[in-house]
């Protein structure tokens, strides 16, 4: 992470997933926003969730299918 932050390492990801208390999520943003790094950190978790959860939901072509197979068989 860069800042050293043990109490924000141990918030991030219920933060991300929405699992805390609102005293900690006002806690948490208020962090975010004194601390660059673990701000640049959360943005990039929030993208990385956004990607996964659309590369989730994206059909694979039968075609890639067939590759992948032909890849484990191998």
């Amino acid at each position: 992470m860069g800042c050293g932050c043990d109490d924000c390492e141990k918030m991030m990801q219920p933060y991300v997933d929405g699992m805390l208390s609102d005293d900690e999520v006002v806690e948490a943003k208020a962090h975010l926003e004194a601390c660059p790094p673990c701000d640049k950190r959360y943005r990039f978790e929030e993208k990385l969730r956004h990607f996964v959860r659309i590369a989730a939901d994206e059909p694979m072509p039968e075609e890639l299918k067939q590759k992948l197979a032909g890849l484990r068989s191998t």
